[in-house]
Order: structure tokens, then C-alpha cells, then sequence
């Protein structure tokens, strides 16, 4: 916890003691998906200094939220990973993701593939009756995502048996799910591709908002519906 408090006993200002600094919470973001070492969260958060990261670090784990962990071989890493105090705050970062949609502001910045993912869950909408297993390959990056018609799960690492395999990098499946570049054409010119069931991949993409909905002016939320 912050050194700092609001010293009131609300239950949302103690949430706050404990996540509200800044870059708390999207230390949550890129550890909502399976563990990370130090480096993989600096890629994921480049606008952090190791100074700044570090601190934070330190008062996650110091608030129950985190915890360090040792990979045995043929890993043998320290990872950081969400405690199940820091696996309850899901909810709220993905109403957070959801809320924040509504916001006509965009800053033009590259978003990493854990922020992907995030959008993704807030953005969810079944698109169809039966469940489909994808993995989503952005590079070194790799999510296994299961979709049925209740909820979306992803979790960070290799897929079994998935349906479809989508890959490419983060910004082409930003331009093809939510972005105005039509998948045939990103396929077509192998930006990305898609490999396995095309059926279960179409799914995929069908249960996210139309493509386009970050383009132009106005929030994400009126351009949905519109």
C-alpha cells in the first residue's frame, strides 16, 4: 500500500489505498492473463520507469494484490502473478476497459498485447450458440481463448487443440477487429492469417463490434451505436 491514504474507511478509498496509484492497475492489467517476469511487464508498460514499475511493484505485493513466484526449469524465472485478492479486481478493470470505451479520447499510442486482451473481454458479445477454442498468436505473445455463449476466457499461453490459430502482429488484429481494414484484404497481403476451422475463426471476429468503431471522431460507445 501507498504510503499515502485517504484515511476514510469507505470501502472504495481503501481499494484505492491499496491500487490507485498510478500504473496499480495496469500492473493488474498485464498480469490478468498468467504471470510475467520484470521485463515482459517494461514491455508492456514502456511509459514506466524501472524506478516507478519497481515502486509499484513493491506496494502490490506489499497490499496482497501480487506475489512473487520462482518458474521451475526449463524456465528457472521470477515472475510476478495476481494473488486471488488480485485475480477479484478483474471485474473491475474490465468495467473500467468498458467505461473507459465511452471516452471520446485516443492518444494514437500502441497498445500491448495484454491490452488486446483486455479489450476483447470488455468488448465480448456471442455471436453465436456454440463454444469455439482460438489461439491468438501476436508475436511472442500468445493467448489461448475459449468463447461460448455465456463468457469469453483467455488466458495467456499456448491453446490445446485450438479450433483456429489467428496470428499476426497486435496493431493488424487492432485493425481488422476494431480498426477499418477488412480481414480478406489483411489475409490477402499476409498481415495476418488464419489457420484451421474458418468457421470457428469467423465466430471469432463476429463477436467483437463492427470494424470501424475507433475511426473518426466520438466514443466507442456511440460509434457502436450508431
Amino acid at each position: 500500500m501507498s504510503e499515502r491514504s485517504y484515511a476514510d474507511e469507505c470501502g472504495a478509498a481503501l481499494a484505492l489505498d491499496a491500487v490507485g496509484e498510478r500504473w496499480a492497475l495496469l500492473i493488474v492489467r498485464e498480469l490478468m492473463f498468467g504471470p510475467k517476469r520484470f521485463a515482459d511487464l517494461r514491455l508492456g508498460l514502456p511509459q514506466a520507469s524501472q524506478n516507478v514499475l519497481s515502486q509499484r511493484l513493491k506496494e502490490l505485493e506489499g497490499a496482497g494484490v501480487i506475489q512473487r513466484v520462482k518458474l521451475g526449469p526449463p524456465a528457472r524465472a521470477q515472475v510476478y502473478e495476481l494473488t486471488s485478492a488480485g485475480v477479484a479486481l478483474e471485474p473491475a478493470v474490465v468495467a473500467l476497459a468498458q467505461w473507459g470505451a465511452r471516452l471520446d479520447v485516443h492518444h494514437g499510442s500502441k497498445m500491448s498485447a495484454d491490452s488486446l486482451a483486455l479489450l476483447l473481454k470488455a468488448l465480448y458479445r456471442p455471436a453465436g450458440p456454440s463454444a469455439v477454442s482460438v489461439a491468438l498468436q501476436l508475436g511472442d505473445d500468445e493467448f489461448a481463448i475459449h468463447l461460448d455463449s455465456d463468457a469469453i476466457q483467455i488466458k495467456r499461453g499456448a491453446a490445446r487443440e485450438p479450433d483456429a490459430v489467428l496470428r499476426g502482429t497486435v496493431q493488424s488484429w487492432w485493425d481488422v477487429l476494431f480498426g477499418s481494414v477488412d480481414v480478406d484484404a489483411s489475409l490477402d497481403t499476409g498481415v495476418i492469417e488464419i489457420t484451421g476451422d474458418r468457421a470457428a475463426a469467423d465466430q471469432f471476429l463476429e463477436s467483437f463490434p463492427a470494424p470501424g468503431i475507433f475511426t473518426g471522431t466520438g466514443s466507442l460507445v456511440d460509434r457502436v451505436a450508431g
